[in-house]
């Protein structure tokens, strides 16, 4: 039996925002779309606010807190990206992760919703995944080489 590389994702943050102009129902599917199937979704908790202009915003936030669902739903996110995507988002990996070891991925809200996965910097759904890496370990290729990992390991 072949072992699968360790969990490196500790938990992970979905967020995105609903304008006055779009469906709110639309929005929350195309977040839950992003889930693997068979999780038990999280509740998706909505915020109202104000946008720079005064008008008004919903911010729509799921949790997974635990590692092996917070796990499974990023490499659900990966193994969705098209080649050419997967290919941006590996070389983009030095700006996606920050000082506190976060991980970015921004995805195209309507793409989503439709049950694809695609970058987008606009008006994404953003996916924060916290990392949990060894200690002096690169984020940037101990996330490489884990995501190049997840093609030779079954969904």
């Amino acid at each position: 039996m072949v072992m699968r590389p360790e969990r490196v994702v500790q938990s992970v943050e979905v967020t995105a925002l609903v304008h006055a102009t779009e469906d709110e129902s639309k929005v929350r599917k195309a977040v839950l779309n992003l889930l693997p199937p068979g999780i038990d979704p999280p509740a998706l908790k909505a915020v109202k606010l104000q946008g720079y202009y005064g008008d008004p915003l919903t911010a729509l936030k799921l949790n997974v807190k635990h590692r092996k669902p917070a796990t499974d739903l990023l490499e659900h996110v990966v193994r969705r990206l098209s080649s050419l995507d997967l290919q941006a988002f590996l070389d983009e990996l030095p700006q996606r992760i920050d000082e506190s070891k976060n991980l970015y991925i921004r995805l195209d809200k309507q793409k989503a919703y439709t049950g694809k996965a695609v970058l987008e910097r606009h008006d994404s759904i953003r996916v924060k995944a916290k990392l949990r890496l060894p200690h002096k370990a690169d984020p940037v290729e101990s996330i490489r080489m884990y995501i190049e990992s997840l093609e030779t390991y079954p969904t």
